[in-house]
């Protein structure tokens, strides 16, 4: 943590270095200025407090990046969670191997039940219609009949 702290400082004092303070910068720019000022005044308490000569070279270390020390952290973050996940859970889930056409197939299949259930469904209302038809004709002939018979 203090290595990241200290790399976020020397970048601020380059930063700083290599700002042109000009007259004409807004009060933004003055405020950020002050900041970076701040920053570089921790940073060169930091270095004098260290100890390590390791951490005080990788500070100076100019190729030393605040980008490669955290991607160095998320790296081991996400080695101890997936070595968690497999002490955890070392069964393999076994799934079917995907069809290639698939989806195409299935769509197919679907259109060919659907379209076959549609032509029964037709089929059955015209054989309804023909029964209730042959049925209304046969009780209108035999109204007719019972009519002639009385008279």
């Amino acid at each position: 943590m203090k290595v990241i702290l200290l790399a976020i400082g020397v970048f601020a004092s380059l930063a700083i270095v290599f700002a042109e303070e000009k007259k004409e910068l807004s009060e933004f720019g003055n405020a950020v200025l002050t900041k970076l000022r701040e920053l570089r005044k921790e940073q060169q308490d930091a270095l004098a407090a260290l100890n390590d000569d390791e951490e005080k070279e990788l500070v100076n270390n100019k190729r030393f990046s605040v980008e490669s020390a955290l991607a160095k952290e998320d790296d081991e973050e996400e080695d101890a969670k997936l070595a968690v996940l497999e002490e955890e859970d070392n069964t393999r889930v076994k799934r079917a191997a995907r069809r290639r056409g698939g989806r195409r197939a299935g769509r197919r299949r679907a259109f060919a039940r659907r379209l076959r259930r549609n032509r029964v469904r037709a089929a059955r209302k015209r054989h309804a219609h023909a029964a209730r038809h042959r049925r209304n004709l046969r009780r209108a002939a035999n109204r007719i009949r019972n009519i002639q018979r009385r008279g």
